[in-house]
């Protein structure tokens, strides 16, 4: 019984090629505050827990998030400054309201850090033996030992206290985006938010609060009307370009603003919150807890 075996030469072998796709480019490095979804999507946190429970994990990068304040408390007002600050928290771009930056939250996570730290440092320092021969070296090693202690913090979703404003060296990253005093300014506004995309490779979060207010622009008269509808369709646009790093979040007193003109800006967002306070209603129990 005889048996064959193609013989092929060593020089017409034909060496392995790599893969081009997985080698000609780098893998690009995952930002904090982040993680992957379905559908090559992308979750950031609201910056709280329940809320993030709620919407299935978190927003979605390249989204529209438009909150309806309502007519008795600061509700609305209040997750803007959680969404802002869980940016920061995060080292990410934040583009925002002077107000929002000045009533920023504290991130409870840094006084725990510095005792944490403290406690290390305390407690190293107790346990080690005195040198007894080289003693002037004690110095150098007491100097060196805050400096070893590092804390990682990758977690999803930080927790921050209202009643206490955030430290300074937090808002490195932070950026006034609108003036309390401006009046009718989507085009500038917008042109911010562009060249903020353009210069920066980071994720950026915008944080407008008060959006259409009488109180701020004036009466909502049928020219601002459409000038605010361009500007929601426009950041939407933009959007969707770096649907991967930018998320967008609009505060604004719906009570106020036209019933049409409120009802535009839903279809265009991608997350609607309309909070309703349980202040001035003659019922005992309120009908969403009924």
């Amino acid at each position: 019984m005889s048996s064959f075996r193609r013989a092929v030469g060593l020089d017409s072998a034909a060496p392995h090629v790599p893969s081009t796709t997985s080698s000609s480019t780098p893998a690009r490095g995952v930002s904090r505050g982040v993680k992957p979804f379905i559908n090559d999507q992308t979750l950031t946190s609201s910056g709280l827990r329940e809320l993030d429970a709620v919407v299935g994990g978190g927003y979605l990068l390249g989204s529209i998030v438009v909150v309806e304040s309502s007519v008795f408390g600061s509700f609305g007002s209040d997750l803007a400054r959680y969404f802002a600050a869980e940016g920061l928290a995060n080292e990410h771009v934040v583009y925002t309201d002077a107000s929002v930056v000045a009533s920023l939250p504290l991130e409870l996570s840094t006084a725990q850090k510095q005792l944490k730290a403290a406690l290390v440092v305390a407690q190293t320092s107790a346990a080690a033996p005195p040198l007894t021969i080289a003693w002037q070296y004690e110095k150098y090693a007491a100097e060196t030992l805050p400096h070893n202690v590092k804390v990682t913090d990758n977690r999803f979703c930080h927790s921050f206290d209202l009643s206490k404003p955030m430290v300074d060296a937090m808002k490195r990253t932070c950026h006034v985006l609108l003036d309390s005093s401006s009046t009718l300014a989507y085009r500038s506004i917008f042109a911010t938010m562009q060249q903020a995309l353009e210069h920066s490779d980071d994720v950026v979060r915008f944080v407008l609060t008060d959006v259409g207010a009488p109180w701020i622009s004036g009466d909502m008269t049928s020219e601002h009307q459409s000038q605010l509808l361009i500007f929601v369709r426009a950041v939407r646009g933009l959007l969707a370009r770096h649907r991967r790093r930018a998320i967008c979040m609009l505060t604004m007193p719906a009570f106020t603003l036209p019933t049409p003109l409120v009802r535009s800006i839903r279809h265009l967002a991608d997350y609607v919150f309309e909070l309703s306070s349980f202040a001035g209603q003659s019922d005992h129990l309120p009908s969403e807890l009924a």
